[in-house]
Parts: structure tokens; C-alpha cells; sequence
């Protein structure tokens, strides 16, 4: 057996004791000489000279130096070392507990988070004197909110400070942040304590979680097989333009996930803070009904919505936010050859003004009333079998390119690849002959297509569009150059659509035409997202989501980068980000990457640092969709599923080796030294009252 210290750097203080006890015996008598008239009346005294003081109750001196060792020695921290003083200590039911807290949003049905809580403390109060803790919270992730720990009142307060969060059901993290507390534990006895709802959605059969051989689990189910709810399970969003304005209709489908039928429920639509619209719907037992409300005219600025659908126990699903900003619609201009009729872009036209997901806006003109002006406001320019624009229009063009837009050059009987090449530059390929004609060949088809190409990638789905069913009877052919990209050949090998840059704009070139002359592809089914995607690439669009889902990551450089900092008063390079919560976090603006993890429904506010906050982007988060439902999971099953087989890994005398800090901690000496210190200073306090009353006798 030993002693030991945690902090002998305290002993230190010894040195301390010496200072009183130099200065007491160090100190000599001062002398002062006092003139006086006359000693003839005064008696002699003999008197005896000291040179130096000395201790005259060492009794008392040795109490209060015991005073300041006790005090030094309980700062220092002491233990007693070897197997009786605890160093290596019997554990036979020493248990580690990893507490596993269901915090997603359907534990807010009713009263389950109090529920869930109670539980929890219950389990922590339970702890014995030999017991470790970890509290596990989660969600769609797990976080381990307290180190292990024996101190029950330190896992209270942890408890105190959990809230409620808005993410989806995940059992397979927790169970895995579970396994690894445990298989760090030297505990002998391990313990797992779910306590969830066990919702069916939140289970992945697929996982590989499992908690370590010879675990107990033990499960606080707190949901309800009756259990009912209505939720918003999808809206979608129809853009428009009617009378020169954007309009958008609102659908919205609202499911019944209980076994009664739902009457009379209100689902109302707000703009703004504004009512807009309301429906009353009428829902079976586990049915679903869509409302649609009609098109709602677009400010000239962002708004936010918000749909309602009644309330129940479960409020957190009856709610979906979205912003919608105005302006997301492709602007196209297409010009078509002088000589053209006026239905040479039909197809290409009805095609385009079909489109909703981006809604198209679509302008057909003749090359030759072409203006400069006409280029305001356009994304993607179409040249259909048409010259390119000579003079200042096609100087305009070419600076629309540039600075990224998209341009189409679709060929023809009538337009000329060289010409197009003269205009723009080595960009584009030059034409290598006359045009092939396949009318004896019963026409070509489409044999190689880049389907990672974004033009293309929609068809590469199964049952998404065969484009070999097009037969190709006359196309251009064109040279192969180093500045083009080829995303499409004929079965013959040669280029029917090729790529190329122009600045930060994008130019394709179809060798063949777009009027149902060269080519039947203007019939065929494909040929609407064909041209969808066409556009789409050439104007680099990138949809802005009405709403996203909580626990997404936002890049705040997407959003932040269509807005003028400058002139929203911010000079700082900083933007602050206000959550739903009222939460406040800075970023810095000069990062490639400004990513967002939005962990609550609600809205999101952008905020410039200048000119009082302004609101510069908000940003809708509602909570997962696929949570709602409330269909429970066979706890046997999942019990079967996370655990497995086999006894505990050690048997017999079950014993644990301690950490200095933890024998320390279980000694305590500290207590008892300051318990000796209270004891000492009332002897000495009694001991020094007495002396004095002893001199004042004599």
C-alpha cells in the first residue's frame, strides 16, 4: 500500500509555514530611550535583556501549523494506492449504461417528450454507487451529450438541457455510437436503454449496427399502436405567365395516416402572412386527398407561404413553408430565316411554351426585323436555319454569348455552318461539304449519345425516351476540331450534335434541322424534354427549391451569389444567418464554400452586417415528410436485429482497474482532512482562550 497525490505541486505551500515562525523568533526587542526628570521616587527593578523572542505555547503553534498542512494536503488531493484501497476494486454488477434518447419530431405527438424524459431520469437516478452513464441523443444522427460519468446530478442537468429537435427517426447511428461507448467500457455489465417511439420508418433492415455480445437492452416504447395523424405529404408549385404577369398554382396533397376519416379539414394557403386561398377537404381512413388551389399572381419580389392543413397531435407536419421569387422563367428568342414561313418554329415553339419546370418564355421573329434590344432580358438565343445577325446586331450577339448566354444553331437548307463559323470564330467547326442525304437509306439514326452529357441525361433512365426510334433522312456534315465537344453521332459517325464555349456562354450546333423537313424528330415523343434540356444547359439553369427538408446542408454561396451585397448595405464580407429559433451565426463571405446545416423547420434569414440587418434571402425548411408516419416497429424484431448472441465477455471474479483519478474519487480524503481542519481550529480556538485568561490571573 501507498500514498500518493493528484496535484503535489500544492506541497508547495509548505514552504509557507516558515515564514511566520523566521519572522516570530528573528524579531529582536526595540529600545526606545524616554528623558525623565528625576528616578529618586521610583523603586529599582532588575531587568533581564532577550536578544531574540521564542515560542512560549508550542501547543497552540503546533495546532494552527497543523492547520495549514491539512489544507495544503486537501488541495494536493491524496490517495492511498494497492488492491484494499481501491486500485483494483470487485465490479460483479458494475454496469455501463448508454441511454439512447429518441429526440426526432415525431416524439411531440401528445406528451411523449415528457414522457421520454421522465424515462430518462428514472434511469439515471437508478445508476448505483458503481455505475457508469452516456446519454445518446438522436435523430436523424446521434450525439453523444455527456461523457461516462457516475455523478447522477451532472446527467440531470444534461437531461435539462435537451430539447425537442425536428429531424427524422435514424436508429441505425445511435446504435452504432451505442457499440462503440460500450466496447471502450472495462465495465463488466453493459446496458442499453432505448427510449422511442419505435417508428417503423426509422429502421433500415439494411443495416449492420449491432451492439456488443452479452448487452441487455431494455426498451421504454412510447408509442401508441392507435395512433393518428395528418400530414402534408408533398406540394407542388405550376409556374405561368398570363397577361404579361407570373402566376403559380399551388397542389397540395394531404394524407390521413389513421384509421378514422378525417371531415371538414381546412387547408388554406398563405402568402405573405396573408390568406390567400382556403379548401375544406373531406379524407378516408388511410387515404390521401390533393387540393389545388388556383394560380396566384407573383410580386416583383420573394415571398414567403405558408400551407396549413387543421391541427392535431402531432402540429409540426401540419405546416409547409416555401419562398417563391419571381423571374425563374427562360426567356428564348427565337430567330428564324427572312424567307421562312411563320410556322418554320412551330414545333420548336409549342414544345417550349409547354414547359413548366422551368416555365418558358418564348419570342419568334425573323432575322431580318432582329434588333439589339430584342436580346434584354433573354437567356437563350435559337438561330433556326437562319444567318447569323451581320453589324452591330451581331456584334450584340456575340457579347450576349460571351457573357453567358446560350445560343442554338440548328441547320438547314438555308443556313450555312461557314457562315456561322466566320461569325463566331474557331468555337465552331466548319462545314465539310454538302449536306448528306439518307432518303435511300430509309434515314439514320442517333447510334452514339453521351448520356452524362446534362442534354441527355434524362434519357438515361429506363423507359425515359428512345431516341434511336428518330430517322435522320439529311444533316450537314462538319469537321472535327479541337474546341468542340461531341455529345451525339449519327450511325455513319458523323456529328449531330456538338459542345463548344464561347467566354462564359455556350454555343450547341444540331446539324440537322428543327421542322419536321430533315428529320421526323419534331413528332416524336422525345422531342419535348430533348428541347427542355437544351435550353436548360445552354442557360445554365439551376432551379431554385421552393423549400428544403430539415437536416439538409444549404451552400450559401448559391443563393448569396444572385444578390448585390454591395447595395444591401454590407461592406464587412460577413453575412449573418438568423435560424428559426432566433438563433445567430456569422459567416465569412470570402470561402469557396458556405455550407448551412439547417437543423430546424421554420424560416432561415440571410442578414447583411450593415444598415440594421437587412433580410438579403430567407430560406423554408420544413420537417421530413416520411416521419409522419407513426406505424410502429416490432420491438422484438428490432431487439433480435441490434443484438447479438452470446454471454458476457468476462466470467468469474469480475474486477475493474481504476484510474488514479477515479480512486481519488471514490477515497475522498479531501473531505476528511477539512473535517480534521474544522476540528483542529476549535481545539486551538479553545486552547488559546483559555491561555490568555491564565496570564490576565497571574
Amino acid at each position: 500500500m501507498g500514498f500518493s497525490l493528484l496535484a503535489p505541486l500544492f506541497l508547495a505551500g509548505v514552504a509557507a509555514l516558515a515564514v511566520p515562525i523566521l519572522i516570530h523568533l528573528s524579531q529582536k526587542t526595540k529600545k526606545t530611550a524616554v528623558p525623565f526628570p528625576s528616578l529618586m521616587f521610583l523603586t529599582k527593578v532588575p531587568y533581564k535583556e532577550t536578544r531574540k523572542q521564542k515560542i512560549r505555547n508550542w501547543f497552540v503553534f503546533l495546532l494552527r501549523a497543523a492547520v495549514l498542512l491539512m489544507l495544503i494536503l486537501a488541495f494536493a488531493r491524496p490517495l492511498v494506492d494497492g488492491a484494499m484501497a481501491g486500485g483494483v476494486v470487485s465490479m460483479v454488477d458494475a454496469r455501463e449504461v448508454v441511454v439512447l434518447l429518441d429526440r426526432s419530431f415525431s416524439m411531440d405527438y401528445g406528451d411523449r417528450w415528457e414522457q421520454a424524459l421522465r424515462a430518462a431520469r428514472n434511469v439515471v437516478a437508478g445508476l448505483g454507487p458503481e455505475d457508469r452513464a452516456t446519454i445518446v441523443t438522436f435523430a436523424e444522427r446521434a450525439e453523444t451529450l455527456q461523457p461516462n460519468g457516475r455523478d447522477a446530478v451532472a446527467l440531470a442537468a444534461v437531461l435539462d438541457r435537451v430539447e425537442l429537435g425536428h429531424g427524422a427517426t435514424r436508429y441505425g447511428p445511435a446504435i452504432d455510437l451505442a457499440e462503440q461507448v460500450l466496447r471502450e467500457s472495462q465495465l463488466p455489465r453493459r446496458e442499453v436503454v432505448i427510449i422511442s417511439d419505435f417508428q417503423r420508418a426509422g429502421w433500415d433492415e439494411d443495416t449492420d449496427a449491432l451492439l456488443p455480445p452479452g448487452t441487455q437492452l431494455t426498451r421504454v416504447n412510447l408509442g401508441d399502436p392507435e395512433a393518428s395523424n395528418v400530414a402534408i405529404s408533398e406540394v407542388r408549385f405550376e409556374r405561368s405567365y398570363r397577361d404579361g404577369r407570373e402566376r403559380v398554382a399551388i397542389s397540395v396533397r394531404i394524407s390521413n395516416l389513421g384509421t378514422d376519416a378525417v371531415s371538414e379539414l381546412p387547408v388554406q394557403v398563405e402568402i405573405n402572412g396573408e390568406s390567400a386561398a382556403t379548401r375544406i377537404v373531406n379524407i378516408a381512413a388511410n387515404d390521401a386527398e390533393t387540393v389545388r388551389f388556383p394560380g396566384v399572381a407573383l410580386p416583383d419580389r420573394p415571398v414567403r407561404g405558408l400551407v396549413r392543413a387543421g391541427d392535431d397531435r402531432l402540429p409540426l407536419d401540419n405546416q409547409f413553408r416555401f419562398t417563391l421569387s419571381p423571374g425563374q422563367a427562360l426567356s428564348i428568342l427565337v430567330l428564324q430565316h427572312p424567307n421562312a414561313t411563320r410556322d418554320a418554329s412551330l414545333y420548336v415553339e409549342r414544345a417550349l411554351r409547354i414547359g413548366s419546370e422551368p416555365p418558358h418564355r418564348v419570342t419568334v421573329k425573323s432575322a431580318a426585323a432582329f434588333a439589339a434590344s430584342d436580346l434584354q432580358g433573354q437567356s437563350v438565343v435559337i438561330l433556326n436555319d437562319a444567318p447569323f445577325p451581320t453589324g452591330s446586331q451581331g456584334e450584340r450577339l456575340r457579347e450576349f454569348i460571351t457573357t453567358g448566354g446560350g445560343l442554338l444553331l440548328a441547320a438547314g437548307g438555308r443556313g450555312s455552318a461557314n457562315e456561322w463559323r466566320d461569325a463566331l470564330g474557331s468555337s465552331i467547326p466548319a462545314s465539310s461539304g454538302r449536306p448528306i442525304d439518307r432518303l435511300s437509306d430509309r434515314g439514320g439514326t442517333l447510334a452514339v449519345t453521351d448520356y452524362d452529357h446534362p442534354v441527355f441525361e434524362v434519357f438515361s433512365a429506363p423507359r425515359s425516351g428512345d431516341l434511336s426510334q428518330t430517322r435522320f433522312y439529311r444533316y450537314r456534315p462538319l469537321s472535327e476540331t479541337d474546341s468542340v465537344a461531341v455529345i451525339a453521332r449519327f450511325d455513319d459517325g458523323a456529328i449531330a450534335l456538338a459542345s463548344s464555349d464561347l467566354g462564359d456562354g455556350r454555343v450547341l450546333l444540331w446539324t440537322s434541322d428543327l421542322t419536321n423537313s430533315w428529320n421526323d424528330l419534331p413528332i416524336q415523343p422525345v422531342f419535348l424534354p430533348f428541347m427542355h434540356q437544351v435550353v436548360r444547359y445552354l442557360s445554365d439553369y439551376a432551379p431554385r427549391p421552393p423549400a428544403y427538408t430539415s437536416g439538409e446542408v444549404l451552400d450559401l454561396a448559391g443563393p448569396l451569389s444572385e444578390l448585390d451585397l454591395g447595395e444591401a448595405g454590407d461592406r464587412t464580407g460577413q453575412v449573418v444567418v438568423v435560424a428559426p429559433s432566433g438563433q445567430r451565426d456569422l459567416f465569412s463571405l470570402d470561402g469557396a464554400e458556405i455550407l448551412l446545416r439547417m437543423e430546424e423547420a421554420g424560416f432561415y434569414e440571410l442578414r447583411s452586417v450593415g444598415r440594421g440587418g437587412n433580410v438579403l434571402h430567407a430560406v423554408a425548411v420544413n420537417v421530413d415528410p416520411r416521419e409522419s408516419d407513426l406505424t410502429m416497429l416490432d420491438e422484438e424484431e428490432f431487439a433480435s436485429a441490434v443484438t447479438a448472441p452470446g454471454d458476457s465477455p468476462t466470467s468469474g471474479t469480475l474486477v475493474a482497474t481504476l484510474t488514479p483519478v477515479e480512486r481519488e474519487r471514490r477515497q475522498a480524503l479531501w473531505r476528511y482532512l477539512l473535517i480534521a481542519v474544522l476540528v483542529v481550529l476549535t481545539v486551538e480556538s479553545l486552547a488559546s482562550n483559555r491561555i490568555v485568561r491564565w496570564r490576565l490571573k497571574e
